[in-house]
């Protein structure tokens, strides 16, 4: 089976190599790692954390619930509009999600998050991965190249909740639905004040 995904303004559906060339990034349907060996290393200090019980019983709970859909890279049915030159592009129900409901994981490449990096354009895709790398800071994942959660815009009253969920020695970043959200909604999470620092508050 082909993935096609519904793409606005067009009102058609594109399979994921037409969309993207057309959005300008490379789709990866589960989280990937910048080297063999930062996947070595958050896999051991993941198993550490877990073997002295500092990961959470609401991350193991809820990694434990979603795994299928973790290991299969399982998103609802959701559709990518342009929205305008300022905002760009957002992601919207194509149908209707119950309160509590797993919408999709935000899939891209673990790093370390090198200050160097950050010396030219800002990259807008970053979240941060909770487990520390030799220097103390926290990877990152980097959704520049992702699935189609990298769409999500934020929202300062969001219908998504994003929570760090813990399955075979990784975290995973997963989105719940807040509430019902009807089909045709965009969907929309809080991206936090550390987000903002550098860049113009959202209006």
């Amino acid at each position: 089976m082909i993935l096609t995904v519904l793409y606005y303004p067009d009102k058609r559906r594109y399979s994921l190599q037409e969309l993207e060339e057309k959005l300008g990034f490379y789709y990866i349907p589960e989280i990937a790692f910048e080297s063999p060996e930062i996947r070595q290393d958050i896999w051991e200090k993941g198993i550490d954390l877990w073997v002295k019980r500092e990961t959470s019983e609401e991350a193991e709970r809820l990694g434990a619930l979603f795994h299928d859909k973790i290991e299969s890279g399982f998103i609802r049915d959701v559709s990518v509009r342009f929205i305008d030159d300022r905002v760009e592009h957002g992601l919207f129900a194509e149908e209707r999600i119950e309160a509590g409901s797993y919408v999709g994981e935000y899939v891209g490449v673990i790093r370390e998050n090198d200050i160097r990096r950050y010396m030219g354009k800002l990259n807008n895709y970053c979240y941060n991965y909770p487990v520390k790398d030799a220097l103390d800071r926290d990877y990152v994942i980097d959704a520049q190249n992702g699935n189609l959660t990298r769409f999500i815009n934020h929202d300062s009253e969001p219908n998504l909740e994003p929570h760090h969920v813990f399955y075979a020695g990784f975290y995973h970043l997963i989105f719940l639905a807040k509430r019902l959200i009807e089909k045709g909604e965009e969907l929309s999470y809080d991206y936090g004040k550390n987000y903002w620092q550098l860049r113009e508050p959202p209006v």
